[in-house]
């Protein structure tokens, strides 16, 4: 952390370094601009002397403090039991905290609950309603501990039964279910649910059955075939082979023969091929590592401040030119990786399939010479025979399997019909049952909030009174300093942060933390060049609610005193590093290359890497001409 501040801070010394040398231009010049001008009277060095001090960075803003906006609280419906008149049986204190799932108020016996929400309440939420502020109250039930479904826009069971938990755990009754009534619409969920599944199996039968008859007929036509073919075949082996058919084994022999030669020789190819494209990617990749090293080496020397063409510090377009140099070298040094890996690939398939060439030949080769030898062989018709008693009897039982499968089908779709009717009846029953059984709420024991917890700070309906329109006003129930800070210093600012708060009427600063940093600037009602911040602390006094402080955030210092010189008197060399001039006695100078440090009030920390630096000794800040 502390050398991300110090970077940051030393980018922001040089920053005020040039401010300064604009100042200075008229009587201040380099010693390269010196030398390009006229002749004496001779320059002469500005010094000033390197400090041992203790360096503090801090972000200074003001911000307001107070509680969030006031809300009045007002009834957006009935209650519960429709009382005639409505009383005040049960009211808060000014003071009071409110968090999600509180009672505000207590009207004529029912609770008027405080619900976080974007959706105001417009109609009582009765049993199977559908709608978005469904979905807003199982949302709240959820937060709340007692709706372990996933929130959606429709007041099922599970609904009902979490608004009944939560009625019971506040002291109330729920409104409108009893246990009978629940039990009786598990009991109808139930039974529709499991003349749903009756349904599902007896499909699944039909469809079972179906398959079977499918596969049986199809079985059938195979069965008839083999039948047909193996009783052909007993006559030829019977009759034994002519001439013809030996003259073709013979061909087909030499023919696979040929085959497994011209499958091993374009194995050869192939192979050959895939090798010459490895050693031809493999060369394109070295050519693209060395272009990516060269673009590398051009990026770090303009990085550390030479550009590699012209020897001068690089302008930001050269920068960004080198930047994409490097970027165009990786992503062809890359594109030559993916190409030696799918080469290697392509080599790899290609020798899979050669294997897979060389074993078809092999195998239509040694089939070839088994149907020759098969042909030459004494005809023996014992297998010939057993194949047609085979087929028979396979034709015997695809048959049988039809007239099963037939039957199957039958059943299943008498099954359905049953079953579907079971499921409509099911269904009636259960909905009449929903439409007249179910917890709900009354639109008047529901006030939803955008934000909670709140603090209640006027009750305008207090208990034994009459209530005619807002029973109470509430505000944030946190006190909170909202400020801003310039987008320049938002990176300095972090969530979490300290914070410090001063005013008059506090005795010694106010520590606090930094809630809230937003993301983007102008929100909040703050300026289009700041962001809106927001801390919190403990021990705010009430006579500082609505008055405007002094906000101070610590971003870094240093651990106790360090060498420190003006930003001016830091420059670069040409391998990036840092370096002073320091001035001896007897006028002369000499370089010290130092490593910079936190950077704050026009003062950077050095550390001296060769050479010694002492506090006292003379460092050049620039350099006077004498007048022309």
């Amino acid at each position: 952390m502390r050398r991300a501040l110090a970077v940051g801070a030393v980018l922001l010394a040089v920053s005020v370094a040039s401010g300064l040398g604009w100042l200075a231009a008229r009587n201040i010049r380099s010693p390269a601009q010196v030398a390009l001008e006229a002749e004496p009277p001779a320059p002469s060095l500005i010094t000033v002397e390197v400090e041992r001090t203790e360096l503090v960075a801090d972000v200074i803003t003001r911000a307001d403090i107070g509680y969030d906006d006031p809300v009045s609280l007002r009834l957006d419906g009935a209650l519960g039991g429709r009382p005639s008149t409505l009383i005040v049986t049960s009211a808060r204190e000014r003071g009071d905290e409110l968090v999600e799932g509180a009672v505000a108020v207590e009207i004529s016996g029912r609770p008027v609950f405080l619900l976080r929400g974007g959706i105001p309440v417009y109609r009582d939420l009765l049993p199977q309603a559908e709608g978005p502020d469904v979905r807003q109250v199982e949302e709240a039930l959820v937060r709340l501990g007692y709706f372990a479904e996933e929130p959606d826009e429709v007041w099922t069971p599970a609904t009902e039964r979490a608004v009944e938990a939560w009625y019971t755990a506040a002291g109330y009754e729920a409104n409108g279910i009893s246990d009978e009534d629940l039990h009786r619409l598990e009991t109808a969920a139930e039974t529709v649910e499991s003349a749903e599944d009756d349904v599902k199996a007896a499909q699944d039968r039909l469809e079972a059955a179906e398959a079977r008859l499918t596969a049986a007929v199809r079985q059938e036509d195979i069965a008839r075939y083999d039948l047909s073919q193996a009783r052909a075949t007993l006559a030829e082996a019977r009759e034994g082979p002519d001439e013809l058919v030996i003259g073709r084994a013979r061909s087909a022999q030499a023919s696979a023969e040929e085959q497994l030669a011209f499958a091993q020789a374009d194995a050869e190819r192939r192979l050959a091929g895939a090798e010459r494209a490895i050693i031809d990617v493999e060369a394109q990749r070295e050519r693209a590592a060395v272009d990516y090293a060269v673009a590398e080496i051009r990026w770090d020397s303009a990085r550390l401040g030479v550009h590699p063409d012209t020897g001068a510090p690089p302008t930001g377009n050269q920068l960004e030119n080198l930047r994409q140099a490097v970027d165009t070298a990786l992503s062809a040094l890359e594109d030559a990786e993916r190409g030696i890996e799918e080469a290697y690939e392509d080599l790899d398939r290609r020798a899979v399939e050669n294997a897979a060439a060389m074993r078809s030949a092999a195998d239509g080769l040694a089939e070839a010479r088994s149907a020759l030898d098969d042909l030459l062989a004494p005809p023996d018709v014992a297998a010939e025979a057993r194949a047609v008693e085979n087929a028979s009897a396979v034709l015997d039982d695809a048959r049988s399997a039809i007239e099963d499968a037939r039957s199957a089908i039958e059943d299943a779709r008498a099954g359905i019909e049953e079953a579907e009717m079971d499921v409509v009846e099911a269904r009636d029953a259960l909905v009449d049952l929903e439409n007249r059984t179910g917890v709900w709420i009354p639109g008047g024991e529901l006030v939803f909030l955008e934000r909670l917890p709140v603090r209640v700070d006027q009750v305008t309906a207090e208990t034994g009174s009459s209530v005619t329109a807002s029973f109470m006003t509430v505000s944030g129930s946190e006190l909170a300093t909202r400020g801003s800070v310039l987008d320049t210093d938002v990176a300095l600012v972090k969530e979490g942060g300290e914070a410090l708060i001063e005013d008059s009427l506090l005795a010694a600063p106010l520590r606090g933390e930094i809630r809230q940093v937003a993301d983007r600037p102008g929100t909040n009602g703050v300026a289009s060049n700041r962001y809106y911040i927001e801390i919190v602390a403990e021990g705010i006094p009430d006579e500082l609610v609505g008055a405007n402080v002094k906000v101070v955030i610590p971003v870094g210092g240093t651990a106790g005193e360090v060498l420190a010189v003006p930003a001016a008197a830091l420059s670069a060399t040409a391998d990036g590093s840092s370096r002073i001039e320091v001035r001896e006695p007897d006028g002369t100078t000499r370089f010290v290359r130092v490593e910079p440090g936190l950077s704050a009030d026009g003062l950077v920390e050095i550390t001296p890497l060769d050479g010694e630096v002492a506090e006292g000794d003379l460092v050049v800040i620039g350099v006077a001409s004498g007048d022309r």
